[in-house]
């Protein structure tokens, strides 16, 4: 009776999907998850008060695991690569609204048509998205 405790409580700790670390060490640019962020001088920089708004980014990427999630194929250090590029070809030098979106890819539904045997070998799929404003500081007047 306690191993088939131990084994329901071990697959409700996981289930299809997918685990990976997003590390924003990773990042060669600042990012803010708020509307402001630090300027060169130190001071608090918002949209129109020193900061000039370049556009939007949004790098998404499909990350797969395999049992229950426990093995993650893949890692982040290719989508934060993309998202400093794309910071560096629009002439950025930050993001502000900084987000990560982390949603499941519609092929986790069919993991409840598996049979249970089968369950930990099928591949589970989540999809990563980080999204935010690029901005440059605006000249000094």
């Amino acid at each position: 009776m306690k191993v088939l405790v131990i084994i329901a409580a071990v697959l409700a700790v996981n289930c299809i999907g997918s685990r990976h670390k997003i590390k924003t060490d990773d990042l060669s640019y600042a990012v803010s998850m708020t509307p402001q962020i630090y300027g060169s001088d130190g001071r608090v920089k918002a949209e129109n008060i020193g900061l000039e708004i370049i556009g939007d980014i949004e790098v998404t990427h499909r990350y797969w695991s395999l049992v229950y999630s426990f093995v993650p194929l893949g890692d982040t250090t290719q989508q934060m690569r993309t998202f400093n590029q794309t910071i560096a070809a629009r002439g950025g030098q930050a993001v502000i609204n900084f987000s990560v979106e982390n949603e499941g890819c519609d092929m986790n539904n069919f993991a409840y048509l598996v049979a249970p045997a089968v369950l930990p070998f099928f591949p589970g799929c989540s999809k990563i998205t980080l999204r935010g404003k690029i901005v440059r500081e605006s000249p000094t007047r």
